[in-house]
């Protein structure tokens, strides 16, 4: 998508006049009219009007035009993006003209195909402009303007519209993208994902099992079982410990002085037992071993 400005001039005289004696004794004279801003001696444009009255009222002038030529006073013509009228000397514009020869008054604005045509006033100058829009959700939205779509804010560029950030949650805070704040106890995240996708993430700071809140990394025991509050706000399973305070990890199992100390989990569920064996190996002691369900001292997490 590109943006178009073109200016042009109301209201202005685009005429420059001269009144030249041309007689002995003064009482006819000639006009020389030119373009404005050019020199009535050098102009290669300049229309010359003979036996002009001194005295008397001058005759509706025409209106010379640099690029256009000359124009009798009344006559429309277009130059341009503009369309304007010769009024006695002076070209003023009457509207803008788009390229496809649609007409936009001064003061309005036109869209066809996703391009918007303004013909805006100021003072003596009247600029036409074109510029290309984005089309979102029903809306065209030109180009630097942005809008809120979701917990999204977009802005429509040059190449299409784009994401600049992520809204809070129900609030029209933004967080720029890559970036997390943090209010409360949550963690708020613009994320930016594969592929350029964004994503709004709101996660729990630190993890809650049963009644109790633990903060981000925090380990704790409960009934044997070791857990670590993860970064994400889950509950990891570190491992099983005794009562003499002897860790064995998630998956492990210990032969210590005749007692096998187990930490394992089935689907959902961690546990651990130990139970006492001697004269054997680990593995023998394993095998051997009565199920989970049978012992007094399972502990279990679900």
């Amino acid at each position: 998508m590109q943006l178009f400005v073109i200016a042009g001039l109301a209201l202005i005289a685009l005429v420059t006049c001269e009144l030249r004696v041309t007689s002995s004794q003064g009482e006819e004279s000639t006009l020389v009219l030119v373009p404005h801003g050019e020199d009535p001696d050098t102009s290669k444009n300049r229309v010359v009007i003979p036996h002009v009255s001194k005295d008397g009222p001058l005759p509706p002038l025409p209106c010379v035009v640099s690029g256009s030529g000359t124009h009798e006073h009344g006559q429309t013509f277009l130059k341009d993006n503009f369309h304007y009228k010769c009024n006695n000397g002076t070209a003023e514009v009457m509207a803008c003209v788009s390229d496809d020869m649609s007409v936009i008054q001064i003061g309005r604005t036109f869209l066809r195909n996703g391009i918007r045509h303004k013909c805006l006033i100021n003072g003596d100058t009247v600029t036409y402009e074109q510029r290309s829009t984005c089309f979102e959700n029903g809306i065209h939205y030109d180009i630097g303007e942005s809008f809120r779509n979701g917990s999204f804010k977009l802005v429509c560029k040059d190449n299409g519209v784009a994401i600049e950030g992520c809204y809070l949650q129900n609030r029209d805070d933004l967080i720029l993208l890559g970036q997390s704040v943090i209010i409360g106890r949550q963690k708020h995240t613009c994320e930016v994902m594969n592929q350029g996708r964004i994503r709004y993430v709101v996660n729990a700071l630190g993890c809650k099992k049963g009644d109790e809140i633990y903060g981000e990394g925090q380990i704790w025991t409960e009934k044997h079982i070791r857990y670590q509050c993860t970064e994400s706000g889950l509950v990891n399973v570190l491992g099983c410990i005794d009562e003499g305070g002897l860790f064995i990890e998630l998956g492990r199992d210990i032969l210590l002085n005749g007692i096998v100390h187990r930490c394992h989990r089935i689907n959902n569920t961690t546990f651990y037992h130990r139970f006492q064996c001697e004269d054997m190996t680990l593995q023998q002691c394993i095998s051997s071993a009565p199920t989970p369900r049978r012992v007094r001292s399972i502990r279990q997490d679900v």
